[in-house]
């Protein structure tokens, strides 16, 4: 049940840009915000991280886990076959 505004002031041109994309995908900013409020909801927080830098940081666990990983690649073992799109072969 929709019962309820939300409002908010934001650059119309940043508006704009967004509204443009979400037609393009079918989505009225109701909807968009709705999804964005229920991923919310799902995540328990934000759908992504918040930084004050833009380096991205691993923890001592991750960074342990991921050279676990990379010790045991082989030479012959495939790399990334598109950049463009992250795809990666194994």
């Amino acid at each position: 049940m929709k019962d309820s505004t939300v409002t908010a002031r934001i650059n119309s041109h940043l508006k704009q840009e967004a509204e443009n994309i979400l037609k393009k995908i079918g989505l009225s900013s109701s909807t968009a915000i709705s999804l964005f409020y229920s991923t919310v909801v799902l995540n328990k927080g934000l759908p992504f991280n918040l930084r004050l830098d833009s380096i991205p940081f691993m923890s001592e666990n991750e960074q342990k886990d991921t050279g676990k990983i990379l010790k045991r690649r082989k030479p012959t073992d495939k790399r990334i076959s598109r950049i463009d799109t992250f795809e990666i072969s194994l």
